[in-house]
């Protein structure tokens, strides 16, 4: 079969690959489409610790059961599924107390496991889950995306608060719009790359004109500042913008992971009394949630996607880093 391989940075090769084949509680999926995540241009972009070569990346996937292993019902072939990376331990404490996607123990498909630019790759059989065929590829291959936007909302956002998103790239506009569904008044969005903010707006988000968003958000608050800042960029510069723009007592959910690491103004954390939160990934629950939003048919992606064959796979990579010209790509075999 052909793979998409990560060789380091910058390199993607098409490359000849083993055919998968299910072990016990396992099945294959024959990938129908697999959309590039940010996460994955982290390691195309410079060396990650969390990625390492040679790898077969993608874990927002979708497509159908191809082969099913011992312990599954064969009933299963040839069903429709979208791909749920996040493989837990399920027995250490993080995961007893439901906080599975911080389980020191786990695992992701396409990190420690073949992912899915490929043409077919094997998951525990748990991980394969069932979605409306009415639901076409590309937008399918936004429920994970979107369950992060779910874990995030969830706990941050509440009825009637101000909220801004920095950031208006996919991960960026997903929790804008969830942020909306959670009870927020108003989500401001801001980007450096004018031409994303459309998508927010798209979305209900009101983008932050000018240069200068900071100013544009006291403006907006009656110098008050937002109740909730997410930042889906995590740049130092991001950082201090959220800090700033929050309210006292406000809360700032940490998303993006443009750099490892940066200088924060700790005096701003503690003088503000502002609550700051990591957030990673997503729960079962979160996961399930937006998968009904995904079958529900609501979500606005107008122009959001370009689909391109894993033979462009390099050119998409470097698009995605080097360009503003793609929003959200997805590879097919």
């Amino acid at each position: 079969m052909k793979a998409l391989v990560y060789l380091g940075p910058r390199r993607m090769e098409l490359q000849d690959a083993p055919e998968p084949e299910p072990g016990p509680g396992e099945v294959v999926i024959a990938t129908a489409a697999a959309a590039v995540c940010g996460s994955d241009l982290h390691g195309f972009r410079e060396a990650s610790p969390r990625r390492i070569p040679p790898l077969i990346m993608g874990h927002e996937a979708v497509g159908s059961i191809d082969e099913v292993g011992a312990g599954v019902d064969a009933g299963r072939v040839g069903e429709r599924v979208v791909l749920s990376p996040i493989l837990p331990c399920g027995a250490c404490e993080a995961c007893r107390d439901g906080r599975t996607n911080v389980c020191p123990n786990g695992r992701l498909v396409g990190r420690e496991l073949t992912g899915g630019f490929a043409s077919r790759f094997a998951v525990p059989a748990a991980a394969a889950v069932p979605i409306a065929s009415s639901v076409p590829d590309d937008l399918a291959t936004l429920t994970e995306p979107l369950a992060n936007a779910v874990h995030v909302t969830t706990r941050s956002v509440r009825d009637d608060d101000d909220v801004l998103v920095i950031g208006a790239g996919p991960i960026g506009v997903l929790m804008a719009r969830m942020a909306l569904e959670q009870g927020a008044r108003r989500v401001f969005s801001t980007d450096p790359m004018r031409e994303r903010l459309a998508f927010a707006r798209a979305q209900g988000a009101s983008p932050l004109e000018g240069d200068d968003p900071e100013t544009a958000v006291r403006e907006a608050t009656r110098v008050r500042g937002v109740d909730v800042v997410i930042d889906a960029a995590g740049f130092e510069a991001t950082w201090a913008l959220a800090l700033r723009a929050v309210r006292p007592g406000g809360r700032v959910e940490a998303v993006g992971l443009g750099m490892p690491a940066g200088k924060v103004d700790f005096f701003a954390i503690a003088g503000k009394e502002i609550q700051v939160t990591g957030s990673f990934a997503w729960t079962d629950d979160d996961f399930a949630r937006a998968l009904a939003l995904i079958e529900g048919g609501t979500m606005d992606t107008s122009g959001w996607f370009t689909q391109m064959p894993l033979a462009e796979g390099q050119r998409a990579f470097e698009e995605l880093v080097d360009t503003t010209d793609r929003f959200k790509v997805v590879l097919t075999p």
